[in-house]
């Protein structure tokens, strides 16, 4: 995910405003080495703790304040180099297993055991997290870092322009060619607002994002949850004759109820839309329930979804064929409001075998919100499908970062 001058120019901004906040490491000694400060919440970094003395044990610790103090803990073995590399090592002692780089950061945990549920904490926000290094008890190395929130790199206007409404996310950062585009379908899992944090993440990535408050006024859903096409219509329209966007690579993006909105988008106007990113959802339309009504109309008129179930079978899968360009997809084994998730996933690929750029992400131990962005313990379950949830979600993200890049016709 590369950015472009402005934003890097921004993050080094941040870089010297926050210069001598935190403990600077000494030229000698045991100290923490890190590719990059400040980074953006939605990128990984890459850490080492580096002159430790060879066949010590080295806890690490991380500490972090956003509505509350969050910490995390491991403890590893120092070999013969002196160098503990988080991305290769694998800790004696952690809340995750295995090598991983970001574990500490997605792991934090706050005293009274409650859940990160606040995009706006754990994704909006700057979050300065400090880094301290023991060994029998004594302090050995420190070093603060600083994750750089969305919204001071992907600013949001509010957009109400005949059926379009909702919010667009341009990036800070300007691209000397046209760049892909998505639109949003928001915030369509009750409870769960991730249509913003989605739309920030993919503008942040570089991408210009239109979340449609889909079923209308601030997303709220109605009683009939039913979506007019011709909304769709006009909002495609609109996100293709904005400045700096490639008509030609527009994708959408369905998370959960909206996964089979997008699918249906992406089948129903190939001429507008490239390519599709719908994960942890139904792969053909479901009618919404307990109120019988249709998931899509045209003209007034229902389009045909399935009823009275939500079983996956080939015949209910909408024509994937038709999506010209990449379609992602994503499945969790643990799907806590989907279970057929997988087999939703597998009809389709029986529909449309991945190709180009395509990704089908299987998860059999993740739960449903694995579609959030990486890094950080925002909606992440109890342990330990905690660990295999955000491991799901680095790989979803990786395959959308890929598709993005795909080059169109």
């Amino acid at each position: 995910m590369k950015r472009g001058g402005a934003l890097a120019a921004l993050l080094g901004l941040v870089t010297a405003l926050l210069a001598g906040c935190g403990a600077v490491p000494s030229a000698a000694g045991p100290r923490f080495e890190v590719s990059e400060e400040p980074s953006g919440v939605w990128e990984p970094v890459h850490l080492r703790l580096v002159s430790l003395p060879p066949g010590a044990r080295v806890t690490i610790t991380a500490d972090a304040l956003t509505g509350g103090r969050w910490t995390s803990r491991a403890e590893y073995s120092v070999p013969s180099s002196g160098i503990v590399d988080l991305d290769h090592d694998v800790p004696v002692e952690a809340p995750f297993t295995g090598a991983d780089g970001m574990g500490l950061f997605w792991s934090l945990s706050n005293a009274g055991g409650a859940a990160a549920t606040s995009p706006e904490q754990w994704g909006g926000t700057t979050v300065a997290v400090d880094l301290a290094a023991t060994i029998d008890g004594r302090r050995v190395a420190a070093r603060r870092l600083h994750r750089v929130g969305l919204i001071s790199v992907a600013p949001s206007t509010a957009v109400s322009d005949g059926e379009v409404l909702g919010d667009y996310f341009r990036p800070a950062a300007s691209s000397p060619a046209p760049r892909p585009a998505v639109l949003v379908f928001d915030d369509t899992d009750p409870g769960t607002p991730t249509g913003v944090l989605a739309a920030s993440t993919l503008s942040a990535m570089g991408y210009p994002a239109l979340m449609l408050s889909t079923y209308g006024a601030e997303g709220r859903l109605d009683v009939v949850r039913t979506l007019a096409g011709e909304r769709v219509v006009a909002a495609l329209t609109w996100l293709r004759s904005q400045p700096g966007v490639d008509a030609r690579r527009i994708f959408v993006f369905g998370t959960s109820r909206g996964a089979q909105l997008a699918l249906w988008a992406a089948v129903a106007h190939p001429e507008l839309v490239y390519g599709a990113i719908a994960p942890a959802g139904t792969t053909g339309l479901v009618c919404p329930s307990p109120v019988p009504g249709p998931a899509v109309t045209v003209g007034g008129d229902w389009v045909p979804c399935l009823s009275g179930n939500r079983d996956p079978s080939t015949a209910a899968v909408l024509e994937l064929n038709r999506i010209p360009g990449p379609v992602v997809l994503g499945c969790a084994g643990q799907d806590e409001q989907l279970e057929t998730a997988c087999g939703w996933m597998d009809a389709a690929a029986t529909i449309r075998p991945p190709h180009g750029g395509d990704a089908y992400v299987r998860a059999p131990q993740a739960t449903h919100l694995f579609y959030v962005p990486p890094y950080t313990p925002l909606y992440l379950p109890p342990p330990p499908a905690a660990q295999a949830t955000e491991d799901a979600r680095v790989a979803l993200w990786s395959a959308i970062a890929r598709a993005l890049n795909v080059r169109g016709p």
